[in-house]
Order: structure tokens, then C-alpha cells, then sequence
């Protein structure tokens, strides 16, 4: 079983909106763009807590309640060998062809002006020109007796979850445990005696008396009991983590060892469910509360467990995204209506043994609105300080520096390109000695594979010095500049340190004494280390010259 497609229209915040899915989906974009509405999209389907509710006019898009809310999920079953595929196919029944992989849920609501709500109605089938209406039962249709949903807010509690699922989370045999039972109500019958011989519920007992005599004059007293029962013995228990060396209880009263302890209950509440219904997970920012290490651990749970088979989750966090794979990343977004964009995330095999940081790089570059993808780290630590110094405030613009360590752009660029997400690149004009004793430009080569065409000429040339390098991107500069303006991929005429050197010039020696007049070969040196200790000497002019100069145009493109 597979989510393919969600449509949404007159729902919330989306007018009209078509989403691709995968069985794992995460949803990102800024604040207020409608990730929640989305997994109550997704709930209204589903989930019959929230059905039962009916819609009203603020569930209409802007308050339209003279078109309907409709809303449809499209899931293919082709695969006959999975068992979830066919417990849905056994269940659709006459409402599916053989010949048919794909089963349609469909919502509509109209508004009842007299009623002041719009009731839903669910239909479903193999395809859209022939749906059947879902049998309804009580507040309940034949869809909820094989999908569970499981919504995890951002602000989980605990205790209720804890308390509303004790009857499932606790078990008892009565058999095995009826002598256990009797002397728990044997102790139970002292603890209720020596509650009664404390002062204090003495000295209340014999207070309220004469009050309530006033009330009604008949032969009782009040008395103080534990509400501790048989029947009732878990209504007063409470999860506590206990420390195994002091065997000391810590009440889970941290929000993050809560959520944590949360997650865990949803697990085996899962692994029972699953024995009988397709679970969905709708997941909140689960980030919430939670130091970046936790996050992380918790990313390895939604993505690694099996129990997360299908799942849906909202989040800001790239510390969550740290052990995604095989997942769907959407991202929603506003330019005058609402839109989406989507993009299917498989860690490349060459990657896999890196997939951490890999991720953690994709993870912080997709909440991001502009991205300038840099070869090392040195070209961040520069680059943030003259972007600072021209724009305070860009960060909170959206606009963020991707290191790729190396010169392997193409797993980043997929990712941003598909979601809608602008970037750009800054990368050396590399030259390669060849079997031939010649120099191969791997610059334009590697320009030329992003783009996906031969845009720049690869000819071999003699020389590899500053001066062979310069010349070669001189005979290409106007096809270069066009690069710039429709691909914003920006070659250096050399390489970081050249480029800069010739913006700085004489200054090189006030800035950095260290480099005793040769900046290139300083940087080179201890490229990070080196380039951080200059940095921190650059001024504002300084800054703005580099800003300003055609060798670093791409920062100035950045902030536009």
C-alpha cells in the first residue's frame, strides 16, 4: 500500500491544491502557510475523533460555504504481496474492479445555512467517475474499522495520554494475578486505617459533622478514605523513570523526558493496533521541547522503527531529518495562493556512510528561501561575515550558506531545485594535468554537468598557473556572465583565494600581518583556521569592497 496523491479544495487555507505522497511525508514551510490544515485534511479522511465534529464555516476556505470542501487521497494497492494493500482491497469489496491498483477516498461537505455546519459524507472506490458512499454507522463509517490515526501534537501531555489509554496500556490476567489482587486490598484496608488515625483527617472529620447535621439529620458519619480500589487500582498510577544504580523514581516532569516517554507509549500502542488496522501517524513538530541531541535520537525512531510505516509530520527542525531516507518532502508555501512543491529523498548509495551529514546539510538548506552552495568552509566563514556586514538581518530572510565539502553539487541541487527553493553556486575554476601532460578545465566541466550541456568549452590548455586560469576564463567571460544571470553559477576567475587577493590588493598587509604580503598562500595554508583569523580583521570597507567587486557578485545576487 502506497499514498500517491492528496487533493484539496475549499478547505482552510487551500483554495485548490494537489500534493504528491509517499508513506513517509514531511511538511515544511514558514509559519501560518497551512502544514496543520493539511494533517486535518488528512484527519477529516481518517480520523472519526475529529469527523464526528462535523465542519463549520471557518473550515470553508475563506468562510466560502456556497462551494463545497472536498478532499481526496488517492492510494495504490498494486502490490498483491502486502498485506495492508489487501486488507484495504478485502474491505473497498464491490466498490473496486480487479483490474483496478488504485482506491480513491473522497470527502464532501456542503454547508447547512440551518444547521450552521456542513455534515461530511466519504465515498470510495478505484476510480474517480464511480465511487461508492462509505456505509456509515452511528458517527463512525466502514473506513474506521481499518485505519487508526494516531495525531501527535506539538504539545503532548503525557498524563492524558497515559490515563485514556490505561485500559489498553494495562492488562491484567485476572487468573495469574488474584492473589496479588487480594493482598493488595489488604493493604489496602491498613493504608485506609492508618489514613483515619492521622490528625489532620481527624480534626477535618470532626469538623464537618456538625455542618452537615445542619443539612439533614440522619444516623452517618463523613469519613476520609484512599479512592484506591480493586476495580479502580489504576486510576492513581503514574510512569516514572527510575534511576536502576539508586533505585531513586524521577518524576517525568522535564517536557522533554515527557514527550520522550510519549513517543514510547504511542509505540506500543501502535504494535497492538497494527495486529488489526493500516495506523497512520500525524506528527506535529515533534521537535518541540526537545535539546537538538533528543531530536536526533527521536530521528532515528520515526524514520528507523517499523511502526512509522506510514506517517505524516510537520516540522522546522533539521536535527529531526537527521536519519530520513526514502521519505517525501513537501514544502508549502505562499505566493499570492497557496502552492506546494515535492520532492521523493533517497540518500545516494555514495553518500550512506555519510547520510548524517548529508542530511543535516539538506535538512537546514530546505527551510531556507535562497541558498548559496559553497565548496568548504572557508568560503562560509568569509561569506557570512560580508553578508552580515551589508544585511544584518538576512538570516531571518531566508537566506543560508550550504557547505558541500568538495565540489559535488548535484544531491543538493536536485533536492532544492524541486522543492522551488532558488540557489546558487560559487565554485573554483579547477584545472586537471591529464595522461597528455595538458590541463583539463574541470571548472567548465563541472558547469557544464549542472546545467546538463556542453555550455563551456573542455579544449585542453598548456599551462596551470594564476595567469592560464585567468585567460581562459576571459575567452569564455560573456558566456560566463550569461551563466551567472540564468543559472546563478558564479566560477571564480582563479579560486577563493585569488579572487580575493585581487579585491583586497595592498590592503592584504594592514588586514593580516601574518600573511607577510602573500595572501594566497597564507589562506592555502590552513585554509579555515587562516581564513578565520583574517576575516575577523576585515572592516566595513573592507567588506563592502568585496560585496561590490565582480568576483564575489554572487553574494550581492543573494541579498536582491
Amino acid at each position: 500500500m502506497k499514498f500517491k496523491q492528496i487533493s484539496i479544495k475549499n478547505f482552510r487555507n487551500f483554495e485548490n491544491i494537489d500534493i504528491s505522497l509517499d508513506n513517509k511525508n514531511i511538511f515544511f514551510g514558514m509559519n501560518d502557510i497551512g502544514k496543520t490544515n493539511f494533517l486535518y485534511a488528512l484527519r477529516f479522511i481518517f480520523d472519526k475523533t475529529v469527523r464526528k465534529n462535523n465542519l463549520i464555516d471557518t473550515d470553508f476556505y475563506e468562510k466560502n460555504i456556497d462551494a463545497e470542501i472536498e478532499i481526496i487521497v488517492q492510494i495504490d494497492i498494486s502490490d498483491t504481496d502486502d498485506t495492508d494493500s489487501e486488507k484495504l482491497r478485502a474491505k473497498v469489496k464491490g466498490a473496486l474492479l480487479s483490474n483496478q491498483d488504485s482506491i480513491y477516498i473522497k470527502l464532501v461537505a456542503s454547508y447547512d445555512p440551518v444547521e450552521m455546519e456542513a455534515n461530511p459524507i466519504l465515498y470510495w472506490g478505484g476510480s474517480l467517475n464511480d465511487l461508492q458512499e462509505i456505509k456509515a454507522r452511528g458517527s463512525s463509517f466502514e473506513i474506521d474499522t481499518i485505519f487508526n490515526v494516531i495525531y501527535i501534537d506539538a504539545y503532548v501531555d503525557l498524563y492524558a495520554l497515559f490515563k485514556k489509554n490505561i485500559s489498553l496500556l494495562l492488562k491484567d490476567n485476572e487468573a495469574i494475578d488474584e492473589n496479588t489482587f487480594k493482598k493488595i486490598k489488604g493493604n489496602i484496608n491498613k493504608l485506609n486505617k492508618n489514613i483515619s488515625s492521622l490528625s489532620g483527617i481527624k480534626n477535618f472529620e470532626r469538623k464537618i459533622m456538625p455542618s452537615y447535621e445542619r443539612y439533614r439529620d440522619e444516623s452517618v458519619e463523613i469519613v476520609v478514605k484512599s479512592e484506591i480500589s480493586i476495580n479502580g487500582l489504576y486510576s492513581s498510577v503514574t510512569p516514572y523513570i527510575k534511576d536502576c544504580k539508586s533505585n531513586k523514581l524521577y518524576p517525568t516532569s522535564g517536557e522533554g523526558r515527557k514527550k520522550l516517554l510519549s513517543y514510547s507509549l504511542y509505540d506500543v500502542l501502535a504494535q497492538d493496533i497494527q495486529e488489526r488496522k493500516i495506523v497512520l501517524f500525524l506528527i506535529e513538530e515533534p521537535e518541540n521541547n526537545l535539546h537538538k541531541t533528543l531530536q536526533i535520537a527521536l530521528s532515528h525512531e520515526l524514520f528507523e522503527n517499523e511502526n512509522y510505516k506510514y506517517t505524516f509530520m510537520t516540522t522546522h527542525s533539521s536535527y529531526i531529518l537527521q536519519a530520513m531516507d526514502n521519505v517525501n518532502l513537501i514544502r508549502i508555501f505562499n505566493r499570492n495562493r497557496i502552492s506546494s512543491k515535492s520532492v521523493f529523498y533517497q540518500i545516494p548509495t555514495e553518500y550512506y556512510e555519510q547520510r548524517q551529514r548529508l542530511n543535516k546539510e539538506i535538512g537546514e538548506a530546505i527551510f531556507a528561501n535562497k541558498v548559496l552552495l559553497v565548496e568548504g568552509q572557508s568560503e562560509e566563514v568569509l561569506f557570512e561575515k560580508i553578508l552580515y556586514s551589508q544585511d544584518p538581518l538576512y538570516l531571518l530572510k531566508g537566506i543560508y550558506i550550504l557547505v558541500v565539502n568538495g565540489i559535488d553539487f548535484q544531491p543538493y541541487i536536485k533536492i532544492l531545485s524541486k522543492l522551488g527553493i532558488t540557489y546558487f553556486i560559487k565554485t573554483d575554476n579547477d584545472l586537471r594535468r591529464n595522461n597528455e601532460n595538458k590541463f583539463t578545465p574541470i571548472g567548465f566541466m563541472r558547469i557544464n554537468a549542472i546545467i546538463g550541456e556542453e555550455t563551456l568549452p573542455v579544449a585542453c590548455i598548456d599551462g596551470n598557473t594564476m595567469q592560464d586560469k585567468r585567460n581562459l576564463y576571459k575567452k569564455s567571460k560573456k558566456k560566463l556572465n550569461q551563466i551567472r544571470k540564468e543559472e546563478h553559477i558564479f566560477l571564480s576567475r582563479v579560486s577563493l583565494e585569488e579572487d580575493l587577493d585581487e579585491v583586497l590588493g595592498p590592503r592584504v598587509s594592514e588586514i593580516c600581518s601574518e600573511a607577510n604580503g602573500n595572501l594566497v598562500s597564507y589562506l592555502k595554508e590552513q585554509k579555515k583556521y587562516n581564513m578565520i583569523n583574517l576575516v575577523k580583521n576585515l572592516e566595513e570597507q573592507d567588506c563592502k569592497a568585496i560585496f561590490n567587486h565582480y568576483n564575489f557578485a554572487c553574494l550581492k545576487e543573494l541579498l536582491k
